[in-house]
């Protein structure tokens, strides 16, 4: 049994390609900083290993011990949390090169790399420069490597749906940067586990850069809309100029840790976050990895919100 080393695998994603692995016959071992937490959410199947990814002799000792044959790596943030370190340059960049570097010495068949789409040398956010930094040190590893970029992905554990769930639960305003016509082109969690655990098997896809999206681009505003007429809540939408967010996400670092956004995801928005802009990467990534159709935006949705209300119940 081929043995499949993964970090973040108590995550959004996570869960879902540590699921996909089992169903493939794999023997999963999660890189974890808490190993009680991937017992209580996978009981069976999995074994764990507590490492802390900021030291590389913690590292090398987990990896020496697993020996895997292939490692996703998956851990991300989406917001700062400066107070208890864990910032962008750290997790993004600095975790990666750890975990690379030890990989150099042990040489697996394949790493597949959680990257996100809009990255590039040119983005304007820490957020992605920090993905861009990681995805270059990969590049150079020697390691055989597979990098995906997903774009918004539709799922319960959505953190946007349980922000807007509580925010809206009491205030029925919500605030759209530049009006809310930012596209996104969601794609479905399912499809994204069956991405990254088919990039792991495929030997067209070494050292290749895949975009990750759905079939239908949809505006910010549009998504709200969409989530809000399935809970049946009246919530005005508020144009707002990305200039006034990115000041308010400036004031909100500065009194909350973490706060509930930052000016760093305002510059997130440097362009429609859509498959097909960069064309040195593989676009179409869900067709070539899974040889499938991927889901459907309002299907995917629509059993994103069904069970999300199961968790609110």
């Amino acid at each position: 049994m081929e043995r499949v080393a993964i970090t973040g695998a108590t995550g959004f994603v996570g869960r879902y390609v540590v699921k996909e692995l089992l169903n493939r016959g794999y023997q999963v071992y999660a890189l974890v900083r808490n190993a009680k937490k991937v017992r209580d959410i996978f009981p069976d199947g999995v074994d764990a290993l507590e490492v802390d990814f900021s030291d590389k002799d913690s590292l090398r000792k987990a990896l020496e011990k697993v020996q895997p044959h292939y490692v996703i790596h998956l851990i991300g943030i989406l917001v700062e949390d400066r107070r208890s370190g864990s910032t962008f340059q750290r997790v993004h960049y600095l975790y990666a090169k750890n975990l690379y570097e030890i990989l150099r010495e042990l040489s697996p068949k394949r790493v597949v790399h959680m990257s996100a789409l809009g990255t590039h040398k040119d983005a304007p956010s820490l957020y992605h420069q920090t993905k861009f930094m990681a995805e270059e040190f990969l590049k150079t590893s020697g390691l055989k490597y597979t990098i995906l970029r997903p774009s918004l992905i539709l799922g319960p554990e959505q953190r946007l749906f349980a922000d807007m769930w509580n925010i809206t639960k009491y205030l029925r305003v919500v605030a759209l940067p530049g009006g809310g016509g930012y596209l996104f082109q969601p794609v479905d969690v399912r499809d994204v586990a069956c991405a990254f655990v088919s990039a792991m098997e495929k030997e067209e896809a070494v050292n290749k850069t895949y975009e990750l999206c759905g079939p239908d681009r949809v505006s910010f505003k549009e998504l709200l809309e969409d989530i809000f007429s399935r809970w049946n809540r009246k919530v005005l939408l508020l144009p707002v100029p990305k200039i006034f967010m990115y000041i308010a996400g400036k004031v909100a670092e500065k009194v909350l840790s973490p706060p509930p956004f930052s000016s760093d995801q305002m510059l997130m928005m440097w362009r429609d976050n859509i498959c097909g802009l960069d064309k040195d990467v593989e676009s179409d990534g869900v067709r070539k990895l899974c040889n499938k159709e991927p889901i459907p935006y309002k299907e995917s949705l629509e059993w994103s919100l069904k069970e999300f209300a199961k968790r609110m119940v």
